[in-house]
């Protein structure tokens, strides 16, 4: 297979796969079973929507990976992955893929001993770790949960470039959204305008679905286009993602249709003054808590963190549903003593919200660079108002 059809060159996984068998030497594991969609991809370049059927990387502490995944989807292998199809073990619908997994262990001759597992994977359902605890008899499975995560938070000049790519997917997205917006237009609308531009602007398919809401509905976290028809008055908040070879770049903006209250004036003032403040810490050395306690503590001198109570942010990259985001890896969060590195990169998005009544939110995906960092999504940081007026 020629490396054009690869998202990164043989060498770059190669060297990711390295670097985990060297970990599996230091664990004195033996070998690990990968089934997080995103590992799998990071590591062998393989992709498809189709993870929520079983898939299993079996990694030896040395020597030659293998895949084991859907017949279905041997052909996604052929397209994406580096992997010769000797590397590949496919099963039918009607087989059990524990027991190929099982199975393939064996035959690659891996020694009985301690096998790492995902033990926070949501692809590794404890039916089949209890059936691969029984099926491997002679091994130990042992927690390595984290091992492959602890590799990608640092990202490589590749894996930026592709997220670049993504933020200004999301950039077009969300200016189709805020473009879209008035009073008397459903949600609806506002949102196929931001799903046409992604698509037009090369987006792929995301980790999660784009959010906007208006009104009371802005209030609630975490709230898709609902069918409501947006009102004069109303508060809206946007939250959308780009993605770009399976990684992603992330931005939160808020709107308003008419002229905003002197509340909302505040709280729009607060909450982009408190991602000011985190941007203007973050560099290398600086502690993940630091960085919260910049945003967080603006908020918490206006009096408004009861409208806040979250993280300040998250590490963002490879991502498949139902998540864009790489919290797991690592958060910006009270008390959270781990350093930023070069790098890494975040979303970053304080909003302040009081439930089933208005919300504001305002975000930028940013990379850690060596001196400071750069924000690289690129829209204004301001309140949008449906008259074409930027507040």
């Amino acid at each position: 297979m020629s490396d054009t059809t690869l998202v990164f060159s043989i060498e770059e996984f190669q060297s990711r796969l390295k670097n985990v068998q060297n970990e599996l030497a230091n664990r004195e594991l033996s070998g690990m079973l990968v089934h997080t969609p995103e590992n799998i991809f990071y590591l062998t370049g393989y992709q498809s929507p189709g993870y929520y059927m079983y898939q299993c990387l079996v990694i030896p502490a040395s020597g030659d990976p293998v895949l084991v995944l859907r017949r279905g989807e041997l052909s996604n292998v052929q397209t994406y992955s580096w992997l010769p199809e000797q590397q590949v073990r496919t099963y039918d619908d009607t087989n059990d893929p524990v027991v190929l997994t099982a199975d393939t262990v064996k035959e690659m001759g891996i020694a009985p001993g301690k096998i790492g597992v995902e033990t926070g994977s949501w692809f590794l359902p404890v039916r089949n770790y209890l059936k691969l605890e029984t099926l491997l008899d002679g091994f130990r499975l042992t927690d390595a949960q984290g091992l492959v995560e602890a590799f990608r938070v640092i990202k490589s000049q590749a894996e930026i470039a592709y997220i670049r790519e993504a933020c200004a997917v999301a950039d077009r997205s969300m200016q189709a959204g805020l473009d879209a917006i008035r009073a008397g237009v459903n949600e609806d609308e506002a949102a196929a305008a931001m799903f046409s531009a992604m698509i037009l602007a090369g987006g792929e398919y995301l980790g999660m679905e784009p959010f906007i809401s208006s009104g009371y509905r802005s209030g609630n976290m975490h709230s898709a286009w609902g069918h409501k028809v947006i009102g004069d008055g109303e508060t809206l908040l946007l939250e959308v993602a780009g993605a770009r070879n399976r990684y992603h770049g992330a931005l939160m903006r808020s709107a308003y249709t008419g002229t905003p209250t002197d509340e909302i004036k505040r709280v729009t003032e607060v909450c982009i003054s408190s991602l000011n403040a985190a941007l203007e810490v973050i560099r290398p050395g600086v502690t993940a808590g630091e960085v919260d306690e910049a945003c967080r503590g603006t908020i918490e001198r206006a009096g408004l963190y009861e409208q806040f109570r979250k993280r300040t942010g998250y590490s963002i990259g490879v991502a498949f549903a139902p998540d864009w985001g790489e919290g797991h890896i690592m958060s910006l969060q009270r008390d959270d003593s781990r350093v930023l590195q070069p790098g890494m990169v975040f979303h970053i998005p304080p909003a302040l919200r009081v439930p089933n009544r208005y919300g504001v939110g305002f975000s930028e995906t940013i990379l850690v660079t060596e001196s400071g960092c750069e924000v690289l999504t690129k829209l204004p940081r301001e309140l949008t108002l449906s008259q074409g007026v930027s507040l």
